[in-house]
């Protein structure tokens, strides 16, 4: 019966500095069947069997197997590649490391991570991904997005700058604002001893210190800091860089109002005083769609410059309402005119306290900036006349008669387009076609075929 193969490696000491891990029973078996081989007595063996014995004595001996350094990838030679399911074994195990946490925390703990390797770099080594990683995570903290305009929350990825404070330090904020993106801190100030302020610990997203240095006069400045309970990381944006970002704003936001100004066609040859006069007054303002912003017979509120968008000109049809035809007693009005991206309205109407001619409203989205009243007639005698010279009344003295006219073209249109949707929905329909089914689905796709018939040309309301 043949012997098991045991292990001993807690009794077998380590031969030539390699250890044993047991011994192999059949080749002790075969080494003991050598011939020639004398039991116990060394001299009685023959030379032969001797060497033999030398030879393959090493061979009872169990030894750990060695494992090879695996082959890099991409090196020239005949190699198997089925020794890569380790790599499938860990991606399986980052794909379930992965799936255990939300998705929208990866991508914004991967955002987090970029934006403070940006901040890290020097403001003028920083790409437009570094400025838009930056400007993306400030958005998260409401302490900044409280407390800066949005232009201003824009550009301050631009001058922003991380330092790294180890366990232990003092961080003054006297000299800018200062939020914590890693670690805690514990805030003080000068106000009372250090040992009688309890105030608690702030950790990631919280803040110290000011955008901008308090005034002087103020005798009740208390200077704050705050001592870093662990390693730090946190976001400054000093008092000058915050001041010299509000410089810039301010001179861009000024000239885009100068190039609105000029660009309208009363003030082509304004000289350049007198344009800086009305760029200080302008406030930038945003109308939505179908907002009447003049009314016929009324005194305009503001004066306008248009930046984008379009609006209308209407005006009333007086007496041609037809009794028969009037619902519910509205009022009818037609359309004279548009006005697009640098045309103003409402000079003439403020300086000279008439009512406007015309109703005024919104056909798309409109951004324009406006002068209140108030501050149009404070401005100086030079300039109000030389508004007064140049700019003409929104809507120019249209007769009784030509509004009729209009008025009739109008709702011909009107009338036309009307049965022209009719025509064409009962002719479907008595065909058996059935708008939004099969192939009559409308917008298809882009179907360039020219004798086919367009439904998209016809649109039903």
């Amino acid at each position: 019966m043949p012997l098991p193969t045991a292990s001993l490696s807690t009794q077998l000491p380590d031969i030539d500095g390699q250890r044993i891990i047991g011994i192999n029973y059949s080749q002790l078996r075969a080494l003991c069947r050598i011939s020639g081989l004398r039991d116990g007595d060394i001299s009685g063996s023959s030379e032969e069997a001797h060497e033999e014995f030398m030879k393959s004595y090493q061979r009872i001996f169990l030894r750990p197997k060695k494992t090879m350094p695996a082959i890099p990838l991409g090196q020239v030679g005949n190699v198997s590649h089925a020794p890569q399911r380790p790599k499938a074994i860990e991606s399986q195990t980052y794909q379930k490391r992965n799936r255990s946490q939300p998705r929208g925390k990866q991508t914004q703990e991967m955002l987090f991570n970029h934006a403070i390797k940006a901040l890290k770099k020097i403001p003028i080594e920083r790409s437009q991904q570094d400025l838009q990683a930056i400007h993306k995570m400030l958005k998260m903290f409401p302490c900044l997005t409280t407390q800066l305009a949005k232009p201003e929350l824009h550009k301050v990825s631009s001058i922003a700058i991380i330092e790294t404070w180890d366990r232990g330090q003092i961080v003054f904020g006297h000299n800018g604002f200062f939020l914590i993106l890693k670690g805690s801190m514990k805030p003080y100030t000068h106000e009372a001893p250090k040992e009688d302020q309890k105030t608690p610990a702030i950790g990631v997203g919280g803040i110290f210190g000011s955008f901008e240095p308090p005034h002087s006069e103020d005798n009740s400045i208390i200077t704050q800091y705050a001592l870093t309970l662990e390693p730090c990381e946190i976001l400054k944006i000093s008092h000058s860089g915050y001041a010299m970002l509000k410089k810039e704003i301010l001179a861009q936001d000024y000239a885009m109002k100068e190039s609105l100004i000029q660009g309208c066609q009363y003030y082509l040859d304004w000289p350049k005083l007198s344009i800086d006069h009305l760029a200080k007054l302008i406030q930038l303002k945003t109308f939505p769609a179908n907002q009447v912003l003049v009314k016929e017979g009324k005194v305009c509120s503001f004066v306008a410059y248009i930046r984008e968008g379009e609006c209308t000109i209407l005006q009333d049809i007086g007496s041609l309402i037809n009794p028969a035809k009037k619902k519910g007693g509205g009022i009818k009005f037609v359309v004279v005119g548009k006005l697009g991206c640098l045309e103003s309205f409402g000079e003439v109407s403020i300086l000279e306290e008439q009512p406007s001619p015309c109703t005024i409203v919104t056909a798309t989205e409109v951004q324009a900036g406006i002068i209140p009243p108030e501050a149009l007639r404070g401005l100086d005698s030079v300039t109000i006349s030389l508004m007064l010279q140049t700019a003409q009344p929104t809507c120019g003295k249209i007769s009784q008669e030509e509004i009729n006219k209009k008025y009739m073209r109008q709702e011909k249109s009107k009338e036309w387009e009307h049965m022209k949707k009719r025509v064409l929905s009962d002719a479907l329909f008595y065909n058996g076609i059935q708008q939004g089914c099969g192939k009559w689905t409308m917008n298809r796709g882009p179907r360039k075929t020219a004798d086919k018939y367009k439904l998209s040309m016809f649109p039903f309301s």
